[in-house]
């Protein structure tokens, strides 16, 4: 009884299920997908309705399993199975046939798959990097497709590999050439051929682009046939592929069909591996015949490539060692290295066509209308440009169209945002993101909003890609994007005559500007729009046209054009760059020329009291018939007070007694005195001081004998910028408020600023001023000059000041009354010396010598 019952044990032992071979499996798997092309009937089932999702799953699910059993680096027979038999490449052309419908993005989400969870390096392998390139052209060119999810979780695992190893990124840039054909220097109408060596090409017209492994012959559309197989009798078959083992004949009209092994199959669009043949087939086209295959008998084969030592007559037929072609008339850009022999002429050149790759793949997704696709293609060019090895960063720069395609766009979306575009409207938007693709046309809020919004978005992507890129990569986009779209595009706009044509394009300009972030941008464009110039001006210079032309629009006889030219001003001026501020304002002031040097150097005259009034009244700034309560505002002596030196609380006095107390109304309303401008003040200067900080500007101004040396006898010249804004400000009393709110508001960003002579020319109330020179202090108290004659003219003209800040203020109705441009500009002057006096407080004096 026991030996029975340990016989039944043994016997149990003996009966488990066997293991399972991999490689059987694998096999089973591949030649359950090529069946399928033998067996189908139906060509309208989708792809997810058959079992090849399943498995191609299986597939990778044992290539996995296998990697794991082994020791790192070990590679098994299965993932030897897939690289020797050429299986991506079969996979890529049946997603290239789109047979059956849905095949291309199996074969996507398969490659995705393969390569992100495989820990073996595969891209180094031909096998695996060409039918990589071969899927990345079929994707590069099909925006809005239904595989975009696919394709950019594709290119995201290919950016992955890449930012591991950066020396891949040259061998998946390998797109097609730009040109189909190459020269061919035996043979005028054969060129673009090039056959592997001991191969030869012949007798066969119109097949394109066909490889023939060796040992075997092709007259079919790229047809492949693993070893083995052979190929017969079977008209156009379309993207073929037959494994070991399989057949396929009497097949009509099948596209995209794939012959596992030991089948055969005549078809079109068919690759022959290893031991195949393939003839009795016109009209065959993109045959590709391995080494040792023979491809004869097909009119008009184009698109092969043949080495050193082979023979072609064809038109771009590929062949490797050991193939022929022959009877091949018209074969068209061959390409005969040493060796080679080209027969067969009337042909014409190919025509020229877009290069496909990993880049123009990646730019194309970054259109998309879905937005988490666009931004996932974005993440991942930011990836590539962000690569640190030099040689990755020069290949992306300088070997692939990345700029132009990038910069195109570009152009492309600012070419859509409407000419009429209101400046209101642009600066009223928020901050553009790249991130929130389609979030700016949601509210609708003016015509040609979301052409703005993908405009600035679009920039923004840019700007945070130079940003993150490799100085290389970076310097390269900013320089496609100057002369592309500053100067090819901008300027032109700028520079034309058509009013409404400008003020659109100042006002996206503008927009243009607050967007930009990145140096290497902000550079560019502040030297396209200022110009490199840093020597003082003179009235004489040959202005920079583009800066001349903006500057002067700011006093345009249009007032919508000089309001968004000032804005313009005002957004440059807030960007931290040292260049904007040096080249409008300060380069004039370095010799600080508008000091009367007479006085300087005698030093402070001791003057008697009573000539106080003789001085003001002789001074060309004031006025004659000033009112007798006007001249308790009366500034001090310039002389009486060294230069640069007054107390502030003597400055902040000198603005806030500019306005007599008869034109003010501010206190009327218990609104308060300056001090409600002391908080916006100290953040202006605060960011100012920010922004300034690298520059290395002096905490003091330059001693007068060091400019007497630098520049002796220098006529002061205030510079074409100042003078616009002076001008503007003089005639503060005739303009209309918006306009007078924005030139004060640029001259309080300027006088922010802690350069030490813009504080003293702008905010020092006793300066001796040079005989012909002016400063702001000087032309505000010409203006008070003014207006207190006009307002004398004005009857109830307090009570109506009074009415009019109600008005500004929202606190009454708006209603149409006299003189309201002039009462509406005392209530901004007053407002504006209040300002003054806070930013002088908050800078407090200058320190050093004058």
């Amino acid at each position: 009884m026991l030996s029975r019952l340990g016989a039944l044990l043994q016997q149990a032992v003996e009966t488990r299920e066997p293991s399972v071979d991999l490689l059987e499996a694998f096999t089973e798997h591949w030649t359950g997908i090529t069946g399928y092309y033998l067996e189908a009937t139906d060509e309208s089932v989708p792809a997810r309705q058959t079992d090849i999702p399943w498995r191609l799953r299986q597939m990778l699910d044992i290539l996995v399993h296998e990697e794991r059993q082994r020791p790192p680096g070990d590679t098994g027979p299965c993932l030897e199975f897939l690289l020797q038999h050429k299986l991506l490449e079969t996979l890529g052309t049946l997603g290239k046939a789109e047979y059956p419908p849905g095949m291309r993005q199996q074969v996507l989400l398969f490659f995705s798959r393969l390569l992100g969870q495989l820990q073996h390096p595969l891209l180094h392998y031909l096998n695996v990097h060409r039918p990589v390139q071969k899927l990345l052209q079929l994707s590069g060119d099909r925006l809005g497709s239904g595989t975009e999810r696919e394709e950019v979780q594709f290119t995201a695992v290919l950016c992955s590999k890449i930012q591991q190893d950066p020396s891949l990124l040259p061998h998946i840039l390998q797109g097609k050439s730009i040109l189909n054909g190459r020269r061919a220097p035996e043979s005028p109408r054969t060129e673009g051929l090039e056959h592997p060596s001991g191969t030869s090409a012949s007798s066969m017209p119109r097949a394109e682009g066909l490889e023939h492994p060796s040992g075997t012959g092709a007259s079919s559309k790229r047809l492949k046939h693993p070893p083995g197989t052979a190929a017969i009798s079977t008209p156009r078959e379309e993207h073929l592929e037959h494994p070991l083992g399989t057949s396929a004949s009497s097949m009509a009209k099948k596209e995209g069909l794939e012959h596992p092994l030991g089948t055969t199959a005549s078809s079109e669009h068919l690759e022959h591996p290893l031991g195949t043949a393939a003839s009795s087939m016109p009209r065959k086209e993109n045959l590709e015949h391995p080494p040792g295959t023979t491809a004869i008998s097909t009119p008009r084969e184009e698109g092969l490539e043949h080495p050193p030592g082979t023979t072609a007559s064809s038109e771009r037929l590929e062949h490797p060692p050991g193939t022929n072609a022959s009877c091949m008339p018209r074969a068209e850009h061959l390409d005969h290295p040493s060796g080679t022999d080209a027969t067969s002429s009337s042909a014409q050149p190919s025509p020229a066509r877009r290069d496909s790759n990993l880049v123009t793949c990646l730019v194309a997704l970054c259109r998309s209308k879905k937005s988490r696709v666009a931004l996932k293609a974005r993440e991942n060019v930011l990836l590539l440009a962000g690569l640190s090895q030099e040689a990755a960063a020069t290949c992306l720069a300088r070997g692939t169209a990345l700029c132009q395609l990038l910069v195109g766009h570009l152009c492309d979306l600012y070419g859509a945002v409407p000419a009429g575009t209101d400046p209101a409207d642009v600066l009223g938007m928020d901050r553009a993101s790249w991130r929130s693709q389609g979030d700016g046309a949601g509210d609708g809020g003016f015509p040609g909003k979301e052409s703005l919004a993908e405009f600035l978005g679009w920039l923004d992507f840019l700007d945070e890609l130079v940003m993150g890129a490799h100085p290389l990569v970076a310097d390269a986009i900013s320089q496609a994007v100057e002369e592309k779209f500053f100067q090819g595009t901008l300027q032109p706009q700028l520079l034309q005559m058509s009013e409404l044509a400008v003020l659109g394009a100042t006002a996206v300009l503008t927009g243009t500007v607050r967007q930009l972030r990145s140096p290497a941008l902000l550079h560019h464009l502040v030297l396209f729009l200022l110009g490199p110039h840093r020597h003082p001006e003179t009235p004489g210079d040959a202005p920079h046209a583009l800066r001349a032309q903006l500057i002067e629009r700011c006093d345009h006889l249009s007032d919508e054009i000089s309001l968004a030219s000032l804005r313009l001003f005002e957004e440059l001026l807030r960007k931290p760059h040292e260049h904007v501020a040096h080249n409008l304002v300060l380069r004039n002031l370095e010799a600080r020329a508008y000091l009367q040097r007479g006085a300087e150097e005698r030093g402070p005259p001791e003057t008697d009291p009573e000539e106080d009034g003789l001085e003001l009244e002789e001074d060309p700034y004031f006025t004659d018939g000033f009112p007798d309560s006007f001249g308790v505002t009366k500034n001090p002596s310039p002389a009486s007070t060294p230069s640069g030196k007054g107390r502030v609380s003597e400055v902040v006095s000198s603005f806030l007694c500019l306005v007599p107390e008869e034109a003010k109304t501010s206190s009327c309303m218990e609104e308060g005195g300056y001090d409600t401008y002391v908080h916006d003040a100290l953040a202006m200067v605060q960011a100012c001081r920010a922004s300034a900080a690298p520059w290395g500007w002096p905490s003091c101004p330059r001693p007068l004998d060091s400019c007497h040396c630098c520049h002796p006898m220098v006529a002061f010249y205030e510079g074409h910028f100042l003078k616009v804004l002076f001008d503007r400000m003089s005639r503060i009393l005739d303009q209309p408020y918006s306009l007078n709110l924005q030139v004060t508001s640029v001259l309080s960003q300027l006088a922010a600023f802690p350069h030490p002579h813009l504080h003293e020319y702008l905010l020092d109330p006793y300066l001796s001023l040079a005989p012909g020179c002016r400063s702001l202090f000087s032309v505000l108290v010409r203006v008070i000059g003014e207006l207190m004659q006009r307002l004398q003219r004005v009857p109830r003209a307090r009570a109506k000041l009074l009415l009019v800040r109600r008005q500004l203020l929202g606190l009454v109705p708006g209603e149409q009354m006299d003189h309201t441009v002039l009462l509406k500009a005392v209530v901004v002057l007053e407002e504006f010396c209040k300002e003054l006096a806070a930013i002088a407080l908050v800078k407090g004096p200058p320190e050093g010598p004058p």
